[in-house]
């Protein structure tokens, strides 16, 4: 299979990317001639932009190139996919299936399109029929908040059930996900609670992101929705601008094809990729920032799909806001990624140590750490 992949920044601003070829378990990707004069490099560590076909390695324990695993639902979308395929095809999808069901509904702003048959609408699959029986959560969620949008869970990311929604955070009117929303309406995306994490979760990440923003820590800003089935966690997608153009979203796994499933990695790594992407000393203490949240807070599913970089039509580079911060136990406890080799209960003069390893000053370091343990009652 042959998938056309493009950027669409804005309905009047799309990019061919170049072509993705699917043989069995196997991928390679070709950039296309015209894209070389975008003068663009969205995966500049994996995959640069260069001519010739490029074959994947399998690195990272990925299914495909990052710059497009990024784009492919994961947890719960990928449960609904899986379970659309065998109830329609008898099968689970292939990779360039699953990406061809993302088609332009995914985060960031690559979009995908079968080059053999482009008028097939893989997103035609019913999904709503279905998300009832992947959902952990009340049957009567969907018809007391989310009518229209249980299809969007297919493209959406994480563990736990999650949708992109139009939300109007003036009158706390949802409507379906689309390319242009009604006046007033945003795009946002809504976390549903399980029975695993319990009827709190969405109340809990709603905390934490209050107490993030005291921090002064950047995030999207978030909502808690209340609706007569519970109280819901929902942020405003930072890979969509106000004016609703669309940003090129890259986590860290997908930029150096690294396998966040398994922990061991240290800190480092994502301060030495800021500096190499962004050039700015702040983004670093920004970084830091998020580093002393997750430590004092008790996050410790701080994996490398959970930090990435947005990059605009014009190819420049920026840390995305932090998401995903919340109270989380971590691999047996451990924090997936080490602070200056310290996983099991890091300190501050490990944090410490880490800011020295990666240029941060003292100075800075030290007023972030004291910032950070002044709001630590909020999470107690």
């Amino acid at each position: 299979m042959k998938l056309n992949v493009s950027f669409r920044f804005s309905p009047d601003r799309v990019i061919r990317v170049g072509t993705l070829y699917q043989n069995g378990r196997d991928s390679a990707f070709e950039y296309a001639q015209s894209f070389f004069a975008e003068k663009l490099n969205p995966a500049p560590f994996r995959l640069p932009v260069k001519e010739g076909v490029n074959i994947f390695d399998w690195s990272g324990g990925m299914e495909t190139f990052g710059m497009f695993e990024d784009s492919l639902p994961d947890g719960w979308g990928r449960r609904l996919v899986d379970v659309m395929f065998r109830k329609r095809n008898g099968r689970l999808p292939a990779v360039s299936e699953r990406l061809a069901c993302v088609g332009s509904s995914g985060m960031g702003a690559l979009v995908y399109e079968p080059e053999d048959n482009p008028a097939q609408q893989y997103t035609e699959f019913d999904l709503a029929a279905i998300a009832s029986d992947a959902m952990n959560f009340e049957s009567g969620l969907a018809e007391d908040v989310l009518p229209q949008v249980r299809r969007a869970g297919g493209s959406s990311g994480g563990a736990r059930p999650k949708a992109f929604i139009g939300y109007n955070p003036n009158t706390g009117e949802v409507c379906a996900e689309s390319e242009t929303l009604p006046d007033g309406f945003e795009h946002w995306l809504v976390k549903f609670n399980t029975k695993r994490d319990g009827d709190c979760a969405g109340e809990l990440e709603y905390r934490y992101y209050k107490a993030a923003l005291a921090a002064g820590v950047d995030m999207s800003p978030c909502r808690l929705l209340e609706t007569s089935a519970g109280k819901f966690f929902a942020t405003k997608r930072f890979d969509r601008t106000d004016n609703g153009e669309r940003l090129h979203l890259a986590s860290v796994a997908g930029l150096l094809h690294a396998n966040f499933r398994i922990p061991g990695d240290e800190y480092e790594i994502i301060f030495k990729l800021t500096d190499a992407l962004t050039h700015d000393y702040s983004a670093k203490k920004e970084l830091f920032r998020r580093v002393a949240l997750n430590v004092f807070a008790h996050n410790r599913d701080d994996h490398l799909k959970n930090f990435g970089f947005l990059m605009d039509a014009n190819g420049v580079w920026k840390l995305a806001p932090f998401y995903d911060f919340t109270y989380a136990e971590g691999p047996n406890g451990w924090h997936t990624l080490s602070i200056a080799g310290e996983g099991a209960n890091p300190r501050e003069e490990d944090l410490l140590r880490l800011a020295a390893s990666v240029d941060l000053s003292v100075k800075d370091a030290k007023e972030v750490i004291e910032i950070t343990k002044e709001v630590s009652p909020h999470w107690r």
